[in-house]
């Protein structure tokens, strides 16, 4: 009998999530929809859209978008949909004066408006008022682009979270590097790992848990994210020294500020089993090119270790002695915070 996840319960009682949940086709194709492209999602770093006509475009949950700073210096997105048969109007990122359909020539400003429709003559009540752009919902966090598929959308209240990390000066850093790394295991075995409150960095990451205090390690959780907090030890290295601050917010985002560093974590699913990470490393000013590579390497052997249990853990799911277990109640509410928001996005009725 299969078995059902039940977000009512008290996380003392409650149960984690079927295996259907990590590895249904079915199961991933509605998380698309309803978790991924109807929900606000980082899409672009600001330092991408400095100058009028800089864009970047991509997809989320099947969802096209376009992000760009049109002449006056306004950030807009859009869905990147062109009006007359649906082509993508931008791909990649890059610099230009107009949108333009590489199918049939029809052109945008970069208000979203049509300027340009080639052999149109003997359409009947032809209006070009009627066929701008889509456009969809924009929100800056700190140096973050988030876009929401629906041109309605509420802002997150992300307030308190933005005082966090402006006072830790986040706002000063600059983005040294890009890396994606491909996981064999669902998106969200990612994020409870992330999410299980340090439970597993005494046992997976020994050489990082030597450096910080795990006795004073707190989660906080509120209503579309979690903040984890752990002080430095006293053989904590310049790279993690003072106060580590892990941000999450709903639903695949990742915020890790800590030392003179802060990397920033997007997952997005390949599949029911498998996903993709991307990480953008921030660092202050002005820092030793050989420092930088000192402190990546350091952090992609944390990254490393993450790889190898979350694969271990989409393997184990797979097996036909797998049953839901119980949550650790003082450490993993923030994990059991997120299965109660996804839960809620899949019952939630399509026209919502």
């Amino acid at each position: 009998m299969s078995e059902v996840f039940d977000p009512s319960l008290p996380i003392s009682v409650a149960k984690s999530p079927p295996a259907d949940w990590y590895r249904s086709e079915s199961q991933d194709h509605l998380e698309r929809r309803r978790v991924l492209a109807d929900n606000w999602q980082a899409v672009a770093h600001l330092d991408q859209l400095e100058q009028p006509g800089d864009y970047v475009s991509g997809c989320v949950g099947g969802e096209p978008w376009v992000v760009l700073r049109d002449e006056s210096g306004t950030l807009r997105a859009f869905a990147n949909v062109c009006r007359h048969n649906g082509t993508q109007v931008a791909e990649g990122a890059g610099h230009a004066e107009t949108l333009v359909c590489p199918y049939h020539g029809w052109t945008y400003d970069l208000q979203g408006q049509l300027k340009r429709a080639p052999r149109i003559a003997g359409i009947k009540g032809f209006d070009r008022d009627m066929y701008s752009l889509h456009p969809i919902g924009l929100q800056v966090f700190g140096p973050l682009v988030l876009v929401n598929g629906s041109g309605d959308a509420t802002a997150l209240d992300l307030d308190s979270l933005t005082s966090d990390f402006e006072a830790t000066g986040w706002q000063d850093l600059v983005r040294v590097e890009r890396r994606s790394y491909e996981l064999f295991c669902n998106w969200k075995v990612f994020i409870d790992n992330y999410l299980d409150g340090g439970y597993h960095v005494p046992f997976l990451h020994r050489d990082l848990a030597a450096e910080l205090d795990l006795s004073g390690y707190e989660t906080e959780c509120f209503d579309s994210y979690a903040v984890q907090r752990v002080a430095s030890s006293s053989e904590a290295g310049e790279r993690l020294s003072g106060e580590a601050l892990y941000a999450w917010v709903y639903p695949n985002l990742m915020i890790n500020r800590y030392g003179s560093m802060m990397d920033i974590n997007v997952v997005t699913p390949m599949g029911p089993e498998k996903c993709r990470v991307d990480f953008d490393w921030y660092m202050e000013p002005d820092v030793d090119p050989a420092l930088i590579h000192d402190r990546l390497t350091a952090s992609e052997q944390v990254q490393d270790e993450d790889i190898a249990i979350c694969e271990s853990l989409q393997v184990g799911l797979g097996s036909q002695h797998y049953r839901p277990g119980p949550y650790a109640p003082r450490v993993e509410h923030a994990k059991y915070l997120f299965h109660r928001l996804v839960a809620a996005d899949l019952l939630r009725s399509p026209d919502q």
